[in-house]
């Protein structure tokens, strides 16, 4: 005989496969977000001139600082809600919910990220001629022996090797798309690597929230039964008096 056959309020005993499920797949979620924030946190300390200011923009670095703090908090309700997830299930709710909204969000900003590349060209030659700072110009132009974007006429950062060389005859066009191209592989990657684990905790909520569902429906099916018996039992009890006899 279960706790919950003797004790209606007793805790929710779990099997251990979907303890273990859950806690893995709960703190590789909350994993993702430290990370999200440390690596926001690190970028933001740094703030180098590095060719990767290009990708790694500011607004990127709000919006993964954003992610991590909303992934960290949702980890968290969903942790506070499994360890009471009989009288916890709002948080429970509450953490599939964020969960759904973290799966799209991630997704968006994969779709948004891929959808730029579309006029790759277009973008990085405003940026090169409006945006970016010398001194990422004159990186880029180190590294690569160009000047320039298209050609060394086209907005060039002086004081550049490259483009005080006469031989110079070719800009950074290719060489910053190559660039870009290579980093947001990785940025891509990890977005992937992110929805999975994401969605993999969501399978795990929803498992926990399908047992706890299944033992409440359990417990008050068992709690009317023997309600309705005793109800019974008290409906069928019949006072029998017995008249005294007549004594001469």
């Amino acid at each position: 005989m279960r706790a919950a056959d003797i004790n209606p309020n007793a805790p929710l005993v779990l099997k251990l496969s979907v303890r273990i499920s859950f806690a893995v797949a709960t703190a590789c979620y909350l994993a993702t977000g430290a990370m999200a924030l440390a690596v926001a946190g690190y970028f933001k300390g740094s703030k180098d001139s590095s060719r990767r200011t290009v990708i790694v923009t500011n607004n990127v670095l709000n919006t993964l600082l954003a992610t991590g703090a909303y992934i960290v908090a949702s980890a968290l309700a969903g942790v506070f809600g499994s360890l009471a997830p009989l009288t916890r299930k709002r948080w429970l709710i509450a953490y599939t919910a964020m969960l759904i909204v973290a799966v799209l969000v991630e997704t968006c900003i994969g779709i948004w990220l891929w959808s730029r590349t579309l006029d790759a060209h277009d973008l990085y030659a405003h940026n090169w001629r409006n945006l970016w700072p010398n001194e990422v110009k004159r990186i880029y132009q180190d590294k690569a022996g160009c000047c320039g974007y298209l050609n060394p006429h086209d907005s060039p950062a002086t004081g550049s090797p490259a483009c005080d060389a006469s031989t110079a005859t070719f800009g950074c066009m290719v060489s910053v798309q190559e660039y870009a191209q290579n980093y947001l592989t990785y940025v891509y990657t990890w977005l992937f690597i992110f929805v999975v684990v994401d969605v993999a905790a969501l399978l795990a909520v929803m498992v926990l929230l399908a047992i706890r569902n299944d033992e409440e429906r359990l417990r008050w099916s068992r709690a009317n039964s023997i309600f309705r018996s005793m109800k019974k039992a008290q409906s069928g009890i019949t006072l029998h008096i017995t008249e005294p006899k007549p004594t001469h």
